[in-house]
C-alpha cells in the first residue's frame, strides 16, 4: 500500500519531463516456501505518465533462475525404449511467464521482442558449445521444442499471456501466479512500455524464492553436504525401523 501511494504521489505532482516515463514496483520480494506451500501469486504494478499521443503497451515478463538443462531423446533399440541423443542447454529460466496489455502479434515489435526475448518464440534456449548459425543447431530444433513442451506441462512456462490491466489513466498492475513446483533462485521481473510499437521506456525488479524454516536447513544441508545428508537419513531410516520393530516386539 506505501509503495501504491507513492506512485500516486508522483502522478499528482506537477510534471515537467518532456518524454513518457515508467514507474513500477512488486507486491512482494520474497515468496517463502514452507511444508504447506501449495503455490503463490505475485503481483507486478506501476504507472506510465504519458506525453503526447500514441498508443501505449506494457508488456512484463517473470523469470529465473537460469540452469543448465540436457534434454534426451527416446527411441526404441531392439524393441526396448533408450535414451539415445542428447544436447545440453545452457542459461535456462527454470520459469517464464509474459503479461502485456493485448497479444504480442498486434503490439507489432517484432525487433525488440527478439532482442530482450520477450515471448517464448523469441525465448532463446543455447545448446552448449554451439553457435546459433552452425549446422549442427538445425538438429537441436526438435530438442528446444520438446524443452518448452515439458516446460509447460510443468505449469513453469504458461503459454498464455496474461493480463495488463490498466486501473485508470495511468496505473497498471499484471498477476503471475507460482506453482508448487517453482524452483528455489533468484527471479527478475522486466517492465517495458512500448508506444506505438516503439520501445520507449524499461524498468526490472528482483525477486526471491526460497525455503524457511526447518524446509531451508533440509534443502541447505543436502545441497552443501551431501554425503552427510545421505549418511543421516540411512541412520535416521534404520533408527526409526529399528524402534518400531522393538514396539511391536512389546506388543
Amino acid at each position: 500500500m506505501r509503495r501504491l501511494c507513492l506512485l500516486l504521489l508522483c502522478l499528482l505532482s506537477p510534471l515537467t519531463a518532456r518524454a513518457d516515463s515508467l514507474m513500477t514496483d512488486l507486491s512482494e520480494r520474497l515468496i517463502a516456501i514452507t511444508s504447506s506451500f501449495t503455490g503463490s501469486s505475485i503481483l507486478v504494478f506501476g504507472a506510465v505518465v504519458a506525453d503526447g499521443p500514441g498508443k501505449r503497451d506494457v508488456v512484463v515478463v517473470l523469470r529465473g533462475p537460469d540452469q543448465g538443462l540436457r534434454v534426451r531423446r527416446k527411441e526404441q533399440v531392439a524393441g526396448i525404449w533408450m535414451n539415445t541423443d542428447a544436447h545440453p542447454f545452457e542459461a535456462v529460466p527454470a520459469f517464464y511467464a509474459v503479461a502485456a496489455t493485448r497479444p504480442l502479434a498486434e503490439i507489432n515489435a517484432a525487433s525488440a521482442f527478439a532482442r530482450h526475448q520477450i515471448g517464448l518464440s523469441a525465448l532463446k534456449l543455447k545448446v552448449r558449445g554451439l553457435s546459433e548459425t552452425s549446422e549442427e543447431a538445425s538438429e537441436a530444433v526438435p530438442f528446444r521444442t520438446a524443452l518448452l513442451r515439458l516446460k509447460a506441462r510443468q505449469g513453469l512456462y504458461p503459454l498464455m499471456t496474461q493480463p495488463v490491466t490498466f486501473v485508470g489513466p495511468s496505473l497498471f498492475r499484471a498477476t503471475f501466479q507460482f506453482p508448487s513446483n517453482v524452483p528455489v533462485g533468484s527471479y527478475k521481473a522486466e517492465i517495458y512500455l512500448f508506444k506505438d510499437g516503439e520501445l520507449i521506456g524499461a524498468n526490472s525488479s528482483a525477486l526471491f524464492v526460497d525455503k524457511t524454516g526447518i524446509e531451508r536447513w533440509i534443502y541447505k544441508a543436502a545441497l552443501n553436504y551431501p554425503v552427510l545428508y545421505g549418511l543421516s537419513a540411512v541412520f535416521i531410516a534404520a533408527g526409526i525401523g529399528w524402534l518400531a520393530a522393538l514396539a511391536f516386539r512389546r506388543t
